[in-house]
C-alpha cells in the first residue's frame, strides 16, 4: 500500500481530507468517522458514477479503467442502498440517476478518445462539468438531513468497494497523463512544455495563490498589480484575477484587511496568505479553484516551509500535492510556479538561501514531472536579478522594485510558455521605493520645544525628521537623531527641543517601510519663542570698582556688557604770577577735552581731570556706546584695571537670537 508520503497516497488523502472539509450539513465527527475510506453519506455513495477526471478534465485520452469503475460502483450502490434518516433509498436512487447523466456526458465527450477543445462554450460547459463533478464529490447526505450513516454489513462493503474505485479513478486521472521523462535543459523563461493549451478564448481567468509575497502589506503595489497592469494595458488582454480575497496585512497593527494599495485601481482577487507555507496553499487550493475555476493557476511559496524547518524535499512535495489538488478541481488549468526569491540581513539567511537555491533548482524538474497533455506546468524565473538587499524592504518583502522583477517573471512565463500576453518589456523601468503617500505635518510650540504632527502614512514603520535653520546664520538640512515608530490608533508625533529663539527653522518628515525611505514632506516653517527677555536689574560695581554684577534674568540665556567712556574736564589751573622782572603772563587755559580712550593715562605731573556721564543715555539712543562683552552662563564680568579715569556701563539680556531691554546706565569711577 502506498504511504502518505507517496504520492499516489498523498493525493488520496488530500482528496478525501478536502471532501470531509466541504460536505455540507455533517458534522465534525461525521467527517472524522469517513477515515480514508469512502465518507459516510449518500454523497459519496454517487461518486463513482461522476466521469473520471482524466478523460473529462485533462482530455489526453478515453478512460476505459474509468468506465470499469464506474459501472462496479453503481453496481454496488444498487445492491444496497444507503439509508438515511427514515430509512428511505433515495440516495442511491439519486446516484443511479447521477451516474446515467455523467456516463451519457462521458460518451458524448470522450468518444473514442478525443480531446473537447477548452475554449468558448466547449469551455463553459467543460467549467460545468468540473463543477458538478466537485459538487458531487463532496456532496453529504440530502438537503435537510444529517449526514448520519447507517449500512447494512452488505453495504459498507459496496461503499468500500466504491471508495477504492474513486481514489484509483482520482489518482489515475491526477497522475496518468503526468510526464516522467528525465530532466533537461529547461531554456527561456519557463519550462516550454510540448502540449496544446492556447489561451481561452475571452476573458483569462487567473488565480494568484501564494505566501506574504503574493498577498503584500499595506501601502505595496504588490506584483499583482504589476502583472495586471502589463496583460491588461500593455498586452490589451481581458483578465480576471479571482480568488477568495481581495486585501492585504496592515503592516503596523498585524491584522487582516487593509485595502491601503499605493495604487488600488487594479482588479485586487487573490488566494495569497500572509504566513502560509507551500503545504498549507495545498490544503485549500483544490476548493479555490473549484469555486473560482482559474484558467491559470500563478503558484509561488516555500520560503516559510524553510523557516519553519522544512526540508527541500518536503517543500517540493507540497508544492506537487498543490498542482495535483488543482488539478482534480479543474483538469485543464495551466500553472506557473514561480522560484522562491532568496532573503537577506539575519544570520539565518544563508541557510534559508542554501535551500532556497536547491529548491529553485528543482523545480524546472518538477514542472517536467507535473505537465500534462492540456495542463502544462511551467517555471517563472522570478529570482532573475532579484538581489534581497535592494530589492526587499525587510530582507525578504519585495519592495516596489522586487514587486516588478516577479511580476515580469511571470508575464514572460505566461507569454513564452503559455501564449498569453506579452514578454515584459526590458530593460525594466526604474521605480521608486517606499512609501507613495507623503506626509502632510503641522508645527506648534509648546512648554517643551516644537511639537510636529502628521497623519499616519499607508505601510510605513517609522518616520525620520529633517531640519535645517534658515536664518540667521543658515545651516545644512540634516536628519535628527530621533526616530519615530509606527504605532497603531496613534498619531505620529516629535517634539523638538533645544531650538535658538528667534530663528527660522524648517522641519520635514519622511516616511520609511523598512529601509525604504518614501516621499518626503513638504517642508513647515516656526520661529520658535520670539518674546525679548526683560532688562537686568541691579546693574553694579563690586571690589573697590573691579567686578561688574547684575541680577539674574530667568529666559535669557546670555548678557552682553556695553560701555563708553565718562566725558572729563581737565582742571583749571592757578592764574599765573607776574615773572620777575616783568613780561608777558601765561595764555589762558583750553576749553574742556574729553580724556582720552581706555588705556591712556594722563601725563605725569598732570592733575587729574573732572568726569561725569555724558549725556544720560543708554545704549541705542547715546553715542559712543561700545560692546565689550558676551558673558554666558554668569551675571559677573570683570572691568579689569584700564587705567582710564572712569566709564559708564549698562548690561544687555538676550535669548538666543532674541534681543532683549538694556539696563540703566551705571558709572564706575577707576580706583584711585
Amino acid at each position: 500500500m502506498a504511504s502518505e508520503h507517496d504520492p499516489p497516497g498523498r493525493i488520496r488523502t488530500r482528496l478525501l481530507r478536502l471532501a470531509r472539509r466541504l460536505m455540507p450539513g455533517a458534522s465534525p465527527a461525521g467527517r472524522d468517522r469517513g477515515g480514508d475510506g469512502a465518507a459516510e453519506s449518500g454523497g459519496t455513495a454517487r461518486g463513482p458514477a461522476d466521469p473520471p477526471l482524466g478523460d473529462g478534465d485533462h482530455g489526453d485520452h478515453g478512460d476505459p479503467a474509468g468506465s470499469a469503475a464506474r459501472a462496479g460502483a453503481s453496481e454496488a450502490a444498487s445492491a444496497d442502498p444507503v439509508r438515511v434518516g427514515d430509512g428511505t433509498a433515495a440516495a442511491a436512487d439519486t446516484g443511479a440517476e447521477d451516474g446515467a447523466e455523467d456516463g451519457a456526458d462521458s460518451a458524448s465527450q470522450n468518444g473514442a478518445g478525443a480531446a473537447e477543445p477548452r475554449n468558448g462554450a466547449g469551455e463553459a460547459e467543460h467549467a460545468g462539468r468540473a463543477g458538478r463533478l466537485w459538487r458531487r464529490l463532496v456532496r453529504s447526505g440530502s438537503a435537510d438531513t444529517p449526514a448520519r450513516l447507517r449500512p447494512t454489513p452488505l453495504g459498507l462493503f459496496g461503499i468500500t468497494v466504491a471508495a477504492m474505485f474513486i481514489t484509483l479513478l482520482l489518482i489515475q486521472s491526477a497522475m496518468g497523463t503526468f510526464r516522467t521523462d528525465g530532466p533537461g535543459d529547461p531554456g527561456g523563461p519557463g519550462t516550454a512544455p510540448s502540449v496544446s493549451a492556447p489561451p481561452p478564448a475571452g476573458t483569462a481567468r487567473i488565480m494568484i495563490a501564494g505566501d506574504s509575497l503574493a498577498q503584500g502589506s499595506s501601502g505595496d503595489f504588490t506584483w499583482r498589480y504589476r502583472l495586471w497592469r502589463h496583460l491588461s494595458a500593455r498586452s490589451g488582454l481581458d483578465v480576471d484575477f479571482v480568488g477568495p480575497y481581495d486585501t492585504m496585512l496592515d503592516v503596523v497593527s498585524g491584522g487582516q484587511g487593509a485595502t491601503s494599495y499605493a495604487a488600488p485601481d487594479f482588479d485586487t482577487d487573490h488566494a495569497g496568505r500572509w504566513g502560509a507555507t507551500a503545504a498549507d496553499l495545498a490544503h485549500d487550493v483544490g476548493e479555490q479553484v473549484a469555486e473560482h475555476d482559474p484558467h491559470y493557476l500563478l503558484f509561488m511559496a516555500g520560503v516559510n516551509d524553510f523557516a519553519h524547518g522544512a526540508s527541500v524535499d518536503d517543500t517540493l512535495s507540497a508544492v506537487r500535492d498543490a498542482v495535483t489538488t488543482a488539478r482534480v478541481a479543474h483538469g485543464g488549468i495551466r500553472v506557473v510556479l514561480g522560484e522562491v526569491t532568496p532573503v537577506w540581513g539575519n544570520d539565518s539567511s544563508q541557510a534559508l538561501n542554501t535551500r532556497i537555491a536547491r529548491f529553485n533548482a528543482a523545480l524546472p524538474d518538477l514542472a517536467r514531472e507535473l505537465t500534462g497533455g492540456r495542463s502544462p506546468v511551467v517555471v517563472a524565473r522570478t529570482t532573475a536579478g532579484f538581489a534581497p538587499a535592494e530589492d526587499t524592504w525587510d530582507g525578504t518583502h519585495p519592495n516596489a522594485r522586487g514587486e516588478l522583477k516577479v511580476a515580469a517573471a511571470f508575464a514572460d512565463a505566461l507569454a513564452a510558455d503559455l501564449g498569453l500576453g506579452e514578454p515584459y518589456p526590458r530593460p525594466l523601468p526604474d521605480v521608486r521605493v517606499g512609501p507613495r503617500t507623503a506626509p502632510e505635518v503641522t508645527a506648534a510650540e509648546t512648554d517643551r520645544g516644537v511639537r510636529l504632527s502628521w497623519d499616519r502614512v499607508p505601510g510605513a514603520t517609522r518616520y525620520q525628521v529633517l531640519q535645517q535653520r534658515l536664518r540667521p546664520d543658515p545651516d545644512d538640512r540634516v536628519r535628527l537623531p530621533v526616530e519615530v515608530s509606527a504605532s497603531e490608533g496613534r498619531e505620529p508625533s516629535v517634539v523638538v527641543d533645544r531650538l535658538l529663539a528667534g530663528a527660522t527653522y524648517e522641519f520635514a518628515v519622511q516616511p520609511f517601510k523598512g529601509d525604504d525611505g518614501g516621499a518626503m514632506s513638504d517642508p513647515v516653517k516656526i520661529v520658535p519663542s520670539d518674546d525679548p527677555p526683560a532688562a537686568p536689574e541691579w546693574v553694579r560695581a563690586e571690589s573697590d570698582g573691579t567686578i561688574l554684577t547684575w541680577a539674574e534674568v530667568s529666559s535669557a540665556t546670555h548678557y552682553e556688557v556695553w560701555r563708553r567712556p565718562l566725558r572729563c574736564t581737565a582742571p583749571t589751573p592757578p592764574s599765573p604770577s607776574p615773572p620777575a622782572g616783568g613780561g608777558t603772563p601765561s595764555p589762558a587755559p583750553s576749553a574742556p577735552q574729553d580724556p582720552p580712550d581706555a588705556g591712556e593715562e594722563p601725563s605725569p605731573g598732570a592733575a587729574a581731570p573732572a568726569c561725569e556721564p555724558r549725556d544720560g543715555r543708554g545704549p541705542g539712543r547715546g553715542e559712543g556706546w561700545r560692546s565689550v562683552a558676551v558673558v554666558n552662563g554668569a551675571t559677573r564680568w570683570s572691568i579689569g584695571d584700564s587705567g582710564a579715569a572712569g566709564w559708564e556701563f549698562a548690561v544687555r539680556s538676550h535669548r538666543d537670537y532674541v534681543r532683549g531691554g538694556y539696563s540703566a546706565p551705571v558709572t564706575v569711577r577707576a580706583p584711585e
